[in-house]
């Protein structure tokens, strides 16, 4: 049996260093003027993978120590560490390759740089946002260190990208349908152990023995609605457990297309042991125990990829003198390598024309993408300039773009030769640029008043003093408040969950009893709250469809004065103000499996940012203006059981909604007085339901 050759081998004779220490100075800087470019980023990967709020960086490392990590994503504090120790493994392998100045990466430098503009604005997408930051520094980088530096670097660099949070709309299509399949295979192994189980959606039903008595119980796993916990946090287990180790494409390639199945083998495991766990002590299936339980789940997980790559390692027994080990250092041809590399002496002239080269470069092309934004969007800019001067200046800045490339090559052409490396004139083009960009965002964020990171506001009252008594309708019942699992699951701790009756004069029922479900989120725009069209499938029931419904609030409540509806609140009796009157809403249709002829309703919209939007998609996509300083929406979900025509529904839903929404809308924030008073206090973060 032959075996693999360490992952970098020091070559024989004096190292050459990976780095110089003329080298640390100018990484340093470009690092630190990489981060101040894309530090609305950054920082926000930062606080989704450790639920810090602080609004300072001192504050954010208060909150990082004292609050509870997002279990979900608290990977990505790891990413870039294994990023890094991947290039410490190939230093020598790095050190001994040829580098040269690449001018293609300089376009997907300035792509990257662009594509984050674009989606901080018209875009409005975080996630696209991160992936263009990663996208500018491997532009970067190829730029300043060539193909052949590359062939290491790309997977370092790409691997950042687990660290940054999928958008919700996309990751939980995945998640949710992952979860069901773990449900249903996990109850086929307790079948298999004997024990009596069902499934419905992602709940399990248990049947067992207690005290001499036959009960059954169901078990949501994780609650419903929480997915595949720490899926990415696998995936990002399983990536890096195939490229740390020495092995050949086509095994990595299997490592990676097996990383879901282990996934969803693993979380089998986990939900078949917490099952078995409900049957002794309920207590420990659910809570910090559960959440302990999920986390130890990333050892077996690893274990598993190991032996796979034991499996792999001893599948094909290959000949080392027959294949090209990638991980040596290479050796160029001596006509590659001259004697003495070209004159690319740190020079004040070649710095500073490489400074100004960057500076130029960059605010020529900046120029020439506002001009293009002017042209197809005029709303961004607070004015108006004729489309022929748009046209023309255009062009004249497309001219200048051509002639800046033109003298940006002749400057690094001794660079871009065989083993010409990054020197002065090519670095203090990446600083320019970099200072240039930043400069340039700055100055666009302040022309156009955008926020990039959105700060929270809290309610005006706690939602749980809504009324139990609103107009015809009387509280009947609350639910208990939600486990530490289900509140994770929810996304926030800010909500309440009632069951209201519709009565007469004297107190009796006269209509249908209306679930109402409160939700509220501040500070995480692009956070989708659970909607019932996935939660109650996840639970077990049938879907039949989903449409859009108008709602209508009416009553002497309410009032109009010039176009601005208000309503009388018995929480704020100067009155709330309506974002509207007249909305529309989404109706979701579905039935019990045990009762498919029964149909039920529930009716479910967000009030955010002053506005009443239908779907989350319109949240995110008309609900925050990019000039917002703030940021909050609230869903509020209203369950009509037993009514299976929507319309009926709708209309049962509007006579409700008119009696309760003036109290709801009293303990939202006032939207008008934050966006007339720009130094109103709002940094604030939420309280806790303190029940």
């Amino acid at each position: 049996m032959t075996t693999k050759p360490p992952t970098d081998p020091p070559p024989a004779g004096a190292a050459p260093p990976l780095i110089t220490r003329t080298g640390w100075f100018w990484l340093a800087g470009i690092a630190v003027l990489f981060f101040a470019l894309f530090g609305s980023v950054i920082s926000r990967m930062f606080r989704i993978a450790t639920d810090a709020q602080g609004g300072t960086w001192p504050a954010l490392i208060k909150d990082v120590i004292t609050t509870p990590w997002n279990h979900d994503w608290s990977h990505a504090v790891v990413v870039p560490l294994i990023s890094g120790y991947f290039i410490y493994q190939h230093r020598h392998h790095l050190a001994a390759t040829p580098t040269r100045v690449c001018l293609p990466g300089l376009a997907v430098f300035f792509a990257g740089l662009f594509s984050f503009a674009w989606w901080i604005f018209p875009g409005r997408n975080d996630m696209l946002q991160g992936y263009s930051m990663i996208v500018a520094l491997f532009g970067l980088v190829l730029f300043l260190l060539g193909p052949r530096a590359m062939r290491v670097l790309w997977f370092p660099i790409f691997y950042l990208a687990l660290a940054v949070k999928i958008s919700d709309r996309f990751w939980e299509q995945i998640a949710w349908k992952l979860q069901l399949t773990a449900a249903r295979c996990a109850t086929v192994a307790l079948q298999l152990l004997g024990i009596d189980a069902d499934v419905q959606g992602s709940t399990i039903s248990l049947g067992f023995m207690r005290q001499g008595l036959w009960v059954e119980e169901a078990m949501n796993v994780a609650e419903a609605c929480s997915g595949l916990r720490m899926l990415m946090a696998f995936v990002a287990l399983g990536t890096a457990m195939a490229y740390l180790m020495n092995r050949v494409w086509w095994q990595r390639l299997i490592m990676l297309a097996l990383i879901l199945p282990i996934a969803v083998l693993v979380n089998v495991g986990r939900v078949t042991v917490l099952g078995i766990l409900f049957l002794t002590n309920k207590e420990m299936a659910s809570g910090d125990f559960h959440t302990f339980v999920g986390m130890l789940m990333l050892i077996p997980a690893a274990v598993l990829f190991a032996l796979l790559g034991w499996v792999l390692d001893h599948l094909l027994i290959a000949d080392p003198t027959a294949t090209r080990d990638t991980t040596t250092a290479p050796k160029a041809p001596a006509s590659t390598l001259p004697d003495k590399p070209p004159a690319t002496t740190f020079t004040p002239k070649r710095l500073i024309l490489g400074l100004v080269a960057g500076v130029i470069l960059t605010l020529t092309i900046g120029a020439d993408y506002g001009l293009l934004l002017a042209s197809s969007r005029p709303d961004v800019f607070d004015y108006d300039l004729p489309r022929s001067t748009i046209q023309g200046l255009l062009v004249l800045g497309l001219a200048l773009l051509a002639a800046g490339l033109w003298g940006i090559r002749k400057l690094v052409k001794p660079e871009s030769r065989p083993a010409g490396g990054p020197g002065p004139a090519s670095l203090s083009i990446a600083v320019g640029i970099l200072l240039a960009a930043s400069a340039s965002l700055s100055a666009v964020i302040q022309i156009t008043r955008t926020v990039l990171i959105k700060e929270a506001v809290p309610l005006r009252e706690p939602l749980y003093r809504i009324p139990e008594v609103a107009g015809e309708w009387e509280m009947i019942s609350e639910d208990p408040p939600l486990g530490a699992e289900a509140l994770q699951a929810l996304g926030t701790n800010d909500y309440i969950s009632r069951n209201y009756r519709h009565v007469d004069a004297q107190g009796n029922p006269i209509g249908p009893l209306a679930r109402l479900h409160i939700a509220y989120y501040t500070g995480t725009p692009d956070t989708v709250p659970h909607v019932p069209d996935r939660c109650f499938v996840a639970g077990g029931i049938d879907p039949i469809g989903t449409a859009f419904t108008t709602l209508q609030l009416a009553g002497p409540a309410y009032r109009n004065t010039a176009d601005v509806w208000t309503a009388h609140s018995r929480l704020n009796p100067a009155g709330v103000t309506i974002p509207a009157d007249e909305f529309s809403a989404t109706i979701f249709t579905f039935s019990q499996k045990d009762r498919p002829t029964l149909r039920s309703n529930v009716i479910y919209f967000f009030a955010a940012n002053g506005k009443f939007l239908s779907t989350p998609d319109l949240v995110r996509a008309h609900g925050f203006d990019p000039r917002d300083r703030y940021s909050y929406y609230c869903k509020v979900e209203v369950g009509l059981f037993g009514i299976d025509d929507p319309q009926d529904a709708a209309e049962k839903a509007s006579m409700f909604l008119s009696a309760i929404m003036p109290e709801v809308m009293a303990c939202l924030p006032d939207w008008d007085r934050l966006t007339a008073d720009s130094e109103q206090p709002a940094t604030k973060a939420s309280t806790p339901n303190p029940r």
